[in-house]
């Protein structure tokens, strides 16, 4: 589930290494804020602006249209599977969580589970379906993951947190918004001892650790 500024080909290193650990598994890329591949420099500002107020809608606001929407196209692929992985990135985290929770209360689909990476935070109703959320970000600073937060101050309703949350290593020579950008990219980098990583590598690692049973 790709968030704002998105192009085609940046989830395709990831759709590689899911394909790898989940041999069987159907692949969908979903782009619910619309995609930036083919948009001009001149009109990419016009885009963004409409992505955030989008974007903006769906932290503060219950399921959009957009989301429903979401919901029902993930609905309708998933006829053959019994087990669903949600896994968002920034803003599509959100809509990840909110689709996933409407295929879980709307049609009974009980075998789901949502990942949201890099996201920004929103408020979370205190429910069961938050033990299927896993939220994870880098242990370098994204100032994408500092907006908002699972807890309104004051209610008693909007008290939740994700199931688990997680800070793995992402590459440190990438800064502000390269590094929130790079989560799902190769970006290969060497540790203090020399070992090389890649970004979408140790990511769809941990996330096939966290969930090894999904087959497809």
């Amino acid at each position: 589930m790709a968030g704002i500024l998105t192009y085609r080909n940046n989830f395709e290193a990831a759709a590689f290494e899911v394909a790898q650990r989940y041999p069987d598994a159907k692949i969908i890329v979903i782009f619910p804020y619309g995609m930036a591949s083919g948009t001009s420099r001149s009109v990419l500002h016009r885009l963004l602006t409409r992505q955030l107020a989008r974007v903006g809608y769906d932290l503060i606001h219950g399921p959009s249209r957009r989301v429903r929407l979401v919901s029902e196209i993930i609905h309708e692929h998933m006829a053959s599977a019994n087990q669903l992985l949600l896994i968002g990135h920034s803003a599509g985290g959100v809509v990840a969580y909110r689709s996933g929770l409407i295929l879980a209360e709307k049609y009974g689909q009980e075998q789901v589970r949502v990942v949201a990476v890099g996201s920004p935070k929103f408020h979370l109703r205190d429910i069961p379906f938050n033990k299927r959320f896993t939220y994870i970000s880098g242990r370098n600073p994204d100032r994408i993951t500092r907006i908002g937060s699972w807890r309104r101050p004051g209610s008693r309703v909007y008290c939740g947190k994700p199931g688990l949350e997680i800070q793995l290593d992402f590459n440190p020579d990438n800064l502000g918004w390269q590094y929130h950008a790079s989560y799902f990219l190769k970006s290969v980098w060497m540790d203090q001892n020399h070992v090389s990583h890649s970004n979408v590598e140790e990511l769809i690692s941990k996330i096939h650790e966290l969930h090894p049973e999904f087959k497809g």
